[in-house]
Parts: structure tokens; sequence; C-alpha cells
């Protein structure tokens, strides 16, 4: 359904997937999707084609795509984490934290939103969105979804599945555009966080709606990931998801 093109900025040219329906009557608004650790994997691109599918011109850009550090992440690595041998996912870790430990500088999480930057620009400006973009992320994603809405205020709706927000509450303040999150009881680290986030988005004035999920940890909306896939969480965030976006969006 849809295709790969390039957006040129200062860094060099961005490999991004495209998604849009075919009939261009009915056009709700764009969108821009970002992955997980994983990088642009066909799970990506299949959740690009249902937002298309949905009204949405999308785009779902490749973070690795111009960085010649960092190494992506291998399939075969994903299967070892995630995979029913105990023994195999354990010696999987080691490779799992030399893998992250690049995109947690300072200078890969700078290059990336100035690509996502530069995606918004391009989006914004198609004649279809008529200006009316949103910003998806999961997990890594996630992040960077808080991390634009404090840089771009034309954004119309923000949703990050299971991302990390900033910790200063004065940066929460920039945020002008309503964020749906979502998250998954499971994950400790996100829960500790959350209890502290909601009072800073309500004491920084931001629109934030969380959702928690019982018995679901991370990565419940990747349905290419047996280990963590929940389908009553993911089927009840689509249609949430769907729900935002058409109050704020479409």
């Amino acid at each position: 359904m849809g295709e790969m093109i390039g957006i040129r900025q200062r860094t060099g040219t961005i490999q991004v997937y495209k998604s849009v329906a075919k009939e261009a009557a009915g056009f709700k608004g764009g969108l821009i999707i970002v992955h997980e650790l994983w990088g642009l994997t066909e799970q990506i691109k299949r959740v690009a084609d249902r937002f298309a599918e949905q009204g949405y011109y999308v785009l779902a850009p490749d973070l690795y795509s111009t960085d010649k550090v960092t190494r992506r992440p291998s399939i075969q690595l994903e299967k070892e984490l995630f995979g029913s041998d105990e023994r195999v996912r354990y010696n999987a870790l080691p490779k799992l934290r030399a893998m992250i430990a690049p995109t947690q500088t300072p200078q890969f999480t700078l290059l990336s939103l100035s690509k996502l930057e530069s995606c918004f620009e391009y989006i914004y400006n198609q004649p279809l969105v008529h200006q009316r973009v949103g910003l998806i992320g999961f997990g890594l994603g996630g992040k960077y979804t808080f991390e634009m809405s404090m840089r771009e205020s034309r954004l119309k709706a923000v949703i990050p599945f299971y991302g990390h927000a900033p910790h200063i509450t004065a940066e929460l303040r920039h945020i002008k555009t309503p964020i749906l999150a979502f998250y998954g009881d499971k994950e400790e680290a996100l829960m500790k966080e959350l209890t502290e986030l909601s009072p800073r988005m309500q004491q920084a004035g931001v629109d934030f709606s969380p959702v928690v999920y019982k018995g679901s940890g991370h990565a419940f909306f990747n349905d290419s990931n047996a280990f963590s896939y929940n389908q009553v969480a993911a089927e009840d965030s689509w249609r949430r998801t769907l729900s935002f976006l058409t109050s704020h969006i479409g």
C-alpha cells in the first residue's frame, strides 16, 4: 500500500515510509508514526497502513537511516529476547544493552528530533493534510513524541505508547498539544514515572490523559512480538487512538 520516499535535510536524506489512502476526498489530516528501538520494521509499516485506511496521510520515518554510528537492530536479536527459552533470553541481554547504548546519547536524540522536525514540515505543507498533523510513537518513539510536543506547538494531537517523558516540569509548560498516553502496569519504571508525571502535567496546564492496561507490559501493541503482545490492550488502545484523533484532527 505504501512506498519508501526520501526527505532531504541538512544531515542527509531520511528514508521514510509513506502510506496514503487512494481516495483523497475523505482525508482527515496527517500522522507521523515513530518506531520502536527495532527501527522501521514491517510491523510499523502495517500500523502506518492501518492509519492510512482510516483517512490519514501517514509518514513513518526510519530514524536510523542517516545515522552512521547506530547499527540497525537485528530481527534475530528480537527473536532471542522475546522467545520462550529463558536461557536464550538471558544471553541476549548483553547484546541488547550494547545496541541501546548509542540511542541514549544526547547526540542521537538531537539527530532524531531533527529528522522528525523535517518530516513534520514535509507533511504539514501537503495540501491534503490542511495543516492538521498528529504524532504517534512507540517505546523509543514514544519518548520522542513527548520531546516533540514541547518543540512543535502546531501539532494537533500527540499519542505516546509506553514512552518516557521529560523530568523537568518547567519544560512541560511548552506543551500546547493534547496528549493521550498508553502504559502497561507491568512496566514498573514507567508506572513509577507516571505517578510523578500526572501531577507535573497538571501543574504545567497540559491536557494529559494517561491510560493504563492491567496485565500488560512494554510493547503490548506490537502484534509481531508474541512475548509482549496483549490483544485486549492493543484493540482498546486502537479504538481510543482513533477517537482521540477524530476529536483533535479529523
